[in-house]
């Protein structure tokens, strides 16, 4: 069913436990999974953060993502699923579409809390904009338990996914994948 799965990262545990997710699943049905992180200077662009000018904080934040990618890919390098690291600058949402398009994903796996449509709407919601525009299948991951000794098998929350060719959205139990 899958053969290319992108997880998108970064360096929380609800992230973590989108990995083992998307892990999960790639060892179900034989597929590699990309990990893929972005740096998005225009969301650090013309702030300051503890002193640092905007191109330090882009750079810092780049080290930090690669780490925590590199961390993640160790862990499931650990587990037996094939898996690479990526790590770009860019807006978000069309960087990762791009990564998509290009690694001929057949799934995204985003981890995101779900909030008010009011608040999704006016913060331009990293998932919202994925599950409208993706051409493969996106999966949303709402719980940040997080990863002890790697089970995979466990209940892991609750998701949400489109299918590429549909405009539909439906809650799935991940304990059902």
């Amino acid at each position: 069913m899958y053969k290319k799965i992108i997880v998108c990262v970064d360096d929380t545990p609800l992230s973590e436990h989108a990995t083992l997710i998307g892990a999960d699943l790639a060892r179900r049905y034989g597929a590699s999974v990309v990990l893929l992180s972005v740096v998005d200077p225009a969301r650090i662009a013309g702030k300051t953060f503890s002193g640092l000018e905007a191109a330090q904080m882009i750079e810092q934040q780049s080290r930090i993502l690669t780490n925590s990618t590199h961390r993640l890919g160790v862990i499931l390098t650990r587990i037996g699923v094939r898996n690479s690291e990526v790590v770009l600058p860019g807006r978000s949402v069309e960087t990762i579409l791009k990564v998509a398009e290009t690694e001929s994903a057949d799934l995204l796996v985003v981890g995101s809390e779900p909030r008010g449509r009011l608040r999704a709407w006016l913060n331009d919601d990293l998932w919202s904009a994925l599950s409208h525009k993706a051409t493969c299948s996106v999966l949303r991951v709402t719980s940040s338990s997080p990863i002890e000794g790697y089970d995979l098998d466990g209940d892991h929350g609750s998701a949400m996914t489109r299918a590429g060719s549909e405009k539909s959205l439906m809650t799935v139990p991940l304990s059902a994948l």
